[in-house]
């Protein structure tokens, strides 16, 4: 074998043990984020976007249920665990898998006036996890979910943000 043989062998062992340790350090920030801010939903019952919106201010901490993604633009920050939500739908809606809330006429005067709702998934630190929060928790565009948090409503923006610390899928 020659030298530059070797060197080359050396430089690709170096890579294939780099990106394996940097796989495991993603893989277990992921599944501590996940043990982290894993709810177990009990008794109490979830507020609707709206009833959250009206109550955070005089609320600690709430429970909303919420579904993940909201109109047409991208749902997820890519670099933070940051993400855009809306209101579950009433009745037959929620549970028709055929509904397309962009061809109904009420849903899309419903979301003409909706707010933008931004959930920020939090640490023990209060800082956004690294990375997006669809591949961290594993959530995907129109699931179902509960948060745990406190919020923060701007009338003027029309702007809701919850910063939760605990996170179930419905």
């Amino acid at each position: 074998m020659s030298f530059d043989q070797t060197k080359w062998i050396t430089a690709l062992g170096l890579c294939i043990c780099l990106g394996a340790l940097g796989c495991s350090n993603a893989d277990s920030l992921s599944k501590a984020a996940r043990t982290s801010t894993q709810l177990t939903l009990g008794s109490e019952t979830p507020l609707t976007l709206e009833q959250a919106m009206q109550q955070c201010a005089t609320l600690e901490s709430f429970l909303v249920s919420l579904k993940v993604g909201a109109g047409k633009g991208d749902t997820f920050d890519a670099k933070s665990t940051e993400f855009l939500v809306s209101e579950i739908p009433d009745g037959e809606k929620a549970t028709d898998p055929l509904h397309d809330p962009s061809t109904c006429p009420f849903c899309r005067k419903k979301a003409e006036n909706a707010p933008t709702v931004v959930v920020r998934m939090l640490d023990s630190k209060g800082k956004t996890f690294p990375g997006s929060a669809e591949q961290i928790f594993d959530l995907k565009r129109g699931m179902h979910i509960v948060v745990k948090g406190s919020g923060v409503f701007d009338p003027e923006l029309n702007t809701l943000t919850i910063n939760a610390t605990g996170l179930a899928k419905l």
